[in-house]
């Protein structure tokens, strides 16, 4: 069956959430007292999680293939949030600090900055206008390219 990008990287988030739940469920049911029941087939949620696994690399290479086209946005978007994250981190203080020179004697330095706050809100703001443009092309080029997939998932 063909899905578009944007159905299967949900898909791949669902595949992977199940795939946590059936490895929780295998890690409380291995171990139980003989006078205990199990409440599922430890066995056999083993071998789903082999298939649902297997199913997963399929459809992550498919993923991976498919986003040939989006590689540039990926890449320009996660540089852009990186720099977003780092300006927040740079420091904007311009205040005065006083030092104390003798008993009766201080001196005033000014700090300075290349970047005031203004400044560094405003290149945040820019970058993340293009995260949002990106953002913007990458959802319109996962909503148009589909791939072949097949989920473990659907029952019909």
């Amino acid at each position: 069956m063909k899905i578009t990008l944007s159905q299967a990287l949900k898909e791949k988030n669902r595949l992977a959430g199940e795939i946590q739940r059936l490895w929780s469920m295998v890690a409380k049911e291995n171990s139980k007292r003989e006078d205990r029941k199990r409440v599922i087939d430890v066995e056999e949620t083993y071998r789903t999680i082999e298939l649902y696994t297997a199913k997963l690399v399929e459809l992550k290479t498919k993923i991976g293939i498919a986003n040939a086209g989006n590689l540039e946005r990926i890449y320009q978007m996660e540089e852009y949030k990186n720099r977003i994250t780092q300006l927040a981190n740079v420091n904007t203080d311009d205040s005065t600090d006083v030092i104390t020179l003798s008993d009766t004697q201080y001196k005033e330095l000014k700090r300075t900055v290349v970047f005031d706050a203004a400044k560094i809100w405003q290149m945040r703001e820019a970058l993340q206008r293009e995260c949002n443009r990106l953002q913007d092309e990458m959802d319109d080029y996962n909503a148009s390219t589909r791939i072949e997939y097949e989920s473990p998932l659907t029952r019909p």
